[in-house]
Formats: C-alpha cells, sequence, structure tokens
C-alpha cells in the first residue's frame, strides 16, 4: 500500500504520482512561506515608514509650537503699538479741534476788524477779555455773595 489515501501499490506509477503530490506540496510550503516572508517585510517596511513619519510629524509640532508663540508675542506688541497710535490718534483730534476753534477765532477777528475801521486787533482783544459791564437795574441781587441763614439762626 502506498503512503497517499485512494492510491494503490501496484507499481512505480502510483509511487511516482505520489512523489508528484509531495513535490506539490512541498512546493505550495515554499511558495507560503516566501508569501508570508514578503508579507512580514512589508508589515515592517509598514511599520518603519509610519515611525519615520510620527517623527516627522513631531517635528512639524515643534516647529509650528514655537512659530505659535512667536506670532502670539508679535500680536501683543502689535496690539500695545495699537493702542498707543488710539490714544494719540485721539490726541491729536483734540490739537486738531483746538486748531480750528482758534481759527474760527481768528477769522471772527479779521471779520470784526474789516467792519470796525478804526478799531485795532488789541483793541477787539481787550474787549474779549473785559468783563461784561453790568448795570445795577440789569443784575438780580448785588455784588456780594448770598448767605443763607438757617431757621435756627433767626430763632436766637
Amino acid at each position: 500500500m502506498s503512503n497517499v489515501p485512494g492510491m494503490m501499490s501496484s507499481g512505480s506509477e502510483p509511487d511516482a504520482r505520489g512523489v508528484k503530490v509531495d513535490e506539490k506540496k512541498r512546493k505550495r510550503m515554499i511558495s507560503n512561506r516566501e508569501s508570508a516572508r514578503r508579507s512580514r517585510m512589508k508589515k515592517q517596511k509598514l511599520l518603519e515608514d509610519l515611525v519615520t513619519e510620527v517623527a516627522l510629524l513631531k517635528v512639524q509640532i515643534h516647529n509650528n509650537t514655537n512659530n505659535y508663540e512667536a506670532l502670539m508675542q508679535k500680536i501683543v506688541v502689535l496690539e500695545s503699538e495699537n493702542n498707543a497710535l488710539k490714544v494719540q490718534q485721539m490726541e491729536l483730534a483734540q490739537y486738531l479741534k483746538n486748531l480750528q476753534l482758534m481759527q474760527t477765532q481768528m477769522e471772527w477777528l479779521e471779520f470784526n476788524l474789516m467792519n470796525q475801521p478804526g478799531r485795532t486787533l488789541c483793541d477787539i482783544i481787550v474787549d474779549i477779555n473785559e468783563p461784561p459791564k453790568v448795570q445795577s437795574w440789569q443784575c438780580h441781587g448785588s455784588n456780594q455773595p448770598a448767605i443763607m441763614a438757617s431757621t435756627e439762626m433767626l430763632n436766637y
């Protein structure tokens, strides 16, 4: 009897078939082993590539973090400069209003000089700086400050 089931031991021909089957099994086993080896190598390569990619990504994260911190510091500086410029802009706007007011006053003085022949600029400035003259009939009381008396003082 032969080692291969279903085969008869009637001569050398069945043994040759058994050898062919064993040869096929051996080739298949070698092929499977080679395929498994290639698969392991492919897996190892993939793992190495992923480890390399992780390392590169960590470097990028580190660089991006440093860039972010530098940008945040620039933002703080720029916000500070912006606030200082806003204050300066407000001061300059007030200064401009004052200049416009002075220009209006100068135009008013010029107009008065042109419409009042014989008067000088000094005369008009003196008129502006003098307190108005009030007649006694125009005021509601004397020039003395009013003193309020309490009811306790009156009931001595």
